[in-house]
């Protein structure tokens, strides 16, 4: 129902007609009742806006500005101090979703609002902040000298008290104001992307946003949008890097890689376009359209008379999330009639870290149906042992990266060495990738491991050159 007040007209009109009908004694108590109701419903109808205007401006849990507001306030701040150089901070908790789960919810909504306060503490000429979400918190203010590393270095001193027992991390994202005309909501999505290079790295608790990270969005941008028209065109490829006995020197397998060979840009690194495609969640589209190719050439080679060797394809970590992956994978191999012991599955150990208890399912269903599960980059994450503890894998897969050239120790051989000798204990086989010189091949056979591949033996090559292998065994 909308608002109604008594307004002076309609008091006029009401002393007009009670006069008719009453004494001036009793119309003055009438009208007065009318005139003190008409304050209070004024008051009320007030207070009503001022609500309205206050959840619209401010963050409801922290009482700090919102995004949008937020936006705007900066926008004035420029206005203001047209001269002035500025500085734009997002900052957030490192694993806030511990927090939660360790101390409840409770404690982590107090928590976001003491960072609030200490945005409101920070000693600045002028000033803007406010939460965006979750706990991500923004502040805009002047730059001098080097105060944002001193705000910086008073936040991470605040959070020390943040909670006991428990020490609060935070990372920053800076972005220095250099053109005021782009928007605000543009200078903080900068801002947050130079934060979220570094979520995750303790070693590191602030980033700057430079032109490489701009370039790099677009780069990105333009590979989501061709990545679809990519695909329906051929212009991915797959790419088979063999795998060498390294006593006899034959190839007993390869490993299937995708390469964009685009018609204008030619070939696309996968460096670039993996990783924009496990953002955004195409690598699944990708991943199956690798598994089917392969599947076709291996019953392509089996039915032009050959016993081929298995064929191994990636499994990115965004496939196990799939609820349906086993049923993709089974009726592949179904529907080209193949022994699904001739497709090896590679799923990387950091698939493991961020989600054990769905790798262990999904593994187990898969190694029933028959696929022989190949465990990549073994060693490179924090749950090695556990993760052997947990899956019974079939190969592991060790990159030589141990080998390094400037470690004159030897103990990244010696590292080497002992995951061979256990791998050899749980009758589990290796596979070291990254061969690239006779010495690093020398080696893995001195210490047991007889199945390499890499540059020495052969870089990534088109399928044709692969069967021109196989016809040469």
């Amino acid at each position: 129902m909308e608002e109604t007040l008594v307004t002076d007209e309609v008091l006029g009109l009401s002393r007009e007609l009670l006069e008719k009908v009453y004494s001036s004694q009793a119309v003055e108590q009438a009208l007065s009742i009318l005139v003190r109701g008409r304050s209070e419903e004024t008051e009320r109808f007030r207070c009503r806006q001022a609500e309205l205007r206050r959840k619209a401006d401010f963050d409801e849990l922290t009482g700090i500005y919102n995004r949008s507001t937020f936006y705007k306030k900066v926008v004035e701040l420029f206005k203001l101090y047209p001269k002035d150089n500025f500085v734009i901070i997002r900052l957030n908790v490192e694993r806030f979703k511990l927090i939660n789960d360790l101390f409840g919810e409770e404690t982590g909504d107090r928590l976001l609002r003491y960072i609030a306060e200490k945005l409101a503490d920070a000693q600045f000429e002028y000033s803007t902040y406010g939460r965006m979400h979750s706990d991500n918190f923004v502040i805009c203010f002047p730059l001098r000298g080097s105060n944002q590393m001193e705000f910086i270095g008073t936040i991470q001193q605040d959070m020390e008290q943040a909670l006991p027992s428990y020490k609060v991390a935070m990372t920053f994202g800076i972005y220095y104001v250099n053109n005021k005309n782009i928007s605000v909501s543009t200078m903080c999505d900068r801002a947050g992307l130079a934060l979220q290079q570094i979520k995750g790295n303790y070693m590191k608790s602030y980033n700057v946003y430079d032109e490489r990270m701009r370039r790099a969005i677009l780069q990105e941008q333009d590979i989501v949008n061709e990545m679809n028209s990519a695909l329906s065109g051929g212009q991915f490829r797959v790419y088979l890097q063999p795998k060498y006995d390294i006593v006899t020197e034959q190839i007993v397998g390869a490993e299937a890689l995708a390469r964009w060979i685009h018609p204008e840009k030619g070939l696309i690194s996968p460096a670039v376009f993996i990783p924009a495609f496990e953002r955004n969640g195409f690598i699944m589209e990708l991943d199956i359209y690798i598994w089917e190719i392969v599947c076709r050439l291996l019953r392509k080679w089996i039915d032009a008379g050959y016993d081929p060797q298995p064929i191994s394809v990636n499994v990115s970590r965004l496939d196990l999330y799939r609820t349906d992956l086993c049923d993709v994978l089974n009726n592949m191999v179904k529907k080209y009639n193949l022994d699904p012991g001739l497709l090896q599955l590679e799923l990387t150990e950091s698939a493991y870290t961020e989600n054990p208890q769905q790798i262990i399912e999904v593994t187990k269903q898969l190694q029933k149906m028959g696929f022989p599960i190949l465990m990549d980059d073994f060693g490179s994450g924090y749950s090695s042992l556990n993760m052997l503890k947990d899956i019974s894998v079939d190969v592991l897969k060790i990159d030589l990266h141990f080998l390094d050239s400037q470690d004159e120790s030897g103990r990244g051989g010696n590292i080497l060495n002992s995951v061979v000798r256990m791998a050899e204990w749980l009758k589990i086989p290796v596979i070291a990738e990254g061969v690239e010189t006779k010495q690093q091949a020398d080696f893995m056979r001195d210490i047991g491991c007889y199945c390499v591949q890499g540059y020495y033996y052969s870089k990534p090559i088109g399928v044709e050159e692969y069967e021109a292998l196989m016809n040469s065994i």
